[in-house]
C-alpha cells in the first residue's frame, strides 16, 4: 500500500469498480489505420467521432485539445482508440494502454477520494469555467492513468456510439 493512501477500510469507499470499467483507451498515431487494423486483427469494429475542441486543464494548466476518438461497438467495456495530438502532453503514441476509464455516479466526489488516496488530478475537463466537468484523469503512485466519467458523459458518448451504428447500417 501507498504510505500517502490512507487505504481502503470498506470496499464501497472506492469511487469505481471492475463492474464499472467504460473503456480501455489507447493513443494512436492514426486512427484510421489503428480501426483498420483492430477490425483485422482482433474482430473488434471501431466507430470514430468527428474531433472536437476539449476545454481542460492538464496540471493545473487552462487548455483546448482538439481531440479524437473512436468506440468499439456494442456495449461497455469499448476499446477506445484517441488521435494522437503532436506536442501533447497527454495524448503522445506509446506502445501499450494509456488508461482505464471508469463511470461514476459522482465526480468531484470521486476525483477528491482518489486525490486523498495518492492519485491527484492530471487532467480533467472544463465546462463554463466549472472544473472538473465530465471526465477528470489521475495518475496513481505507479504511474498509471485512470480516467473517471460521470453518467451524463457516459450518456452522451452512448447516444453518439448507436447514432452513428444506426448511420452506417442505414448507408449499408
Amino acid at each position: 500500500m501507498n504510505p500517502k493512501s490512507p487505504g481502503w477500510a470498506h470496499p464501497q469507499e472506492r469511487p469505481y469498480s471492475l463492474d464499472r470499467i467504460h473503456h480501455v483507451g489507447i493513443v494512436v498515431p492514426d486512427l484510421d489505420v489503428a480501426v483498420a487494423l483492430f477490425a483485422d486483427l482482433y474482430g473488434i469494429q471501431i466507430t470514430l467521432f468527428d474531433p472536437k475542441p476539449y476545454p481542460c486543464k492538464i496540471n493545473g494548466i487552462d487548455e483546448v485539445a482538439i481531440n479524437q476518438i473512436g468506440l468499439s461497438v456494442g456495449e461497455p467495456p469499448h476499446v477506445e482508440l484517441l488521435r494522437a495530438v503532436p506536442d501533447s502532453s497527454v495524448w503522445t503514441s506509446m506502445p501499450g494502454i494509456h488508461h482505464i476509464g471508469f463511470v461514476v455516479d459522482d465526480l468531484k466526489s470521486a476525483a477528491n477520494t482518489l486525490e486523498i488516496a495518492g492519485s491527484p488530478i492530471w487532467m480533467g475537463g472544463v465546462k463554463n469555467g466549472e472544473f472538473p466537468t465530465g471526465t477528470t484523469y489521475h495518475r496513481d503512485p505507479f504511474g498509471q492513468v485512470i480516467e473517471l466519467m460521470d453518467r451524463t458523459t457516459e450518456a452522451r458518448l452512448s447516444a453518439q456510439l448507436k447514432r452513428a451504428s444506426t448511420e452506417t447500417t442505414e448507408r449499408c
